[in-house]
């Protein structure tokens, strides 16, 4: 398998279990909340990203719906893998004011950006999902791409903790600052 084989499915494997926990989190408001933020436009990037479709193509089943809603249906994305980091990144001020805490506040902003950063300077400067040329992809570093998964899955495990009601510790905070320093 080459390197590009391996980093589809270790990506779609962490996708998915990122896109399981949030999804359970967010619940409790996304299922009453009137508003949309999800946009047919966020999933043009599903198709024009050659890394995004390569997902889509090899671990999603899902159908796009060509009218408005594209993959949104009344559950909410049908996309298992593959949804631009956009999606996972979004937390409207409704969830985030919720939060009990603001170390709620900042695992909740870490949780989002654990997609973002794992295809942060894939290829140079370049976002994973910015790669545009299919040839590219297979310049792809995989020792880069693993260094940027071991973090963000490390982050992930401290996350789930926290929010299962564990304290955080210094080390935990550390973990967690290796993808919030980059939180913008």
């Amino acid at each position: 398998m080459d390197e590009l084989e391996h980093i589809l499915r270790e990506y779609g494997a962490f996708e998915s279990e990122v896109r399981v926990f949030s999804s359970k989190l967010w619940l409790q408001w996304c299922s009453n909340c009137r508003e949309v933020c999800c946009k047919a436009l966020y999933c043009r990037e599903t198709f024009e990203s050659p890394f995004l479709f390569s997902l889509l193509n090899k671990y999603s089943h899902q159908l796009y719906n060509n009218t408005q809603k594209a993959w949104l249906s009344e559950a909410g994305c049908k996309l298992s893998v593959g949804r631009p980091p956009v999606c996972y990144e979004f937390l409207c001020n409704t969830i985030l004011g919720a939060q009990q805490t603001g170390m709620h506040r900042y695992a909740m902003i870490v949780l989002s950006k654990l997609i973002s950063h794992i295809g942060k300077r894939a290829l140079g400067s370049r976002h994973l999902i910015e790669v545009m040329d299919p040839a590219d992809l297979k310049k792809i570093k995989y020792s880069r791409f693993k260094k940027r998964l071991s973090e963000a899955r490390n982050a992930f495990d401290v996350v789930q903790l926290y929010f299962k009601g564990h304290q955080l510790e210094i080390n935990d905070l550390k973990v967690l600052s290796k993808i919030s320093k980059q939180c913008g």
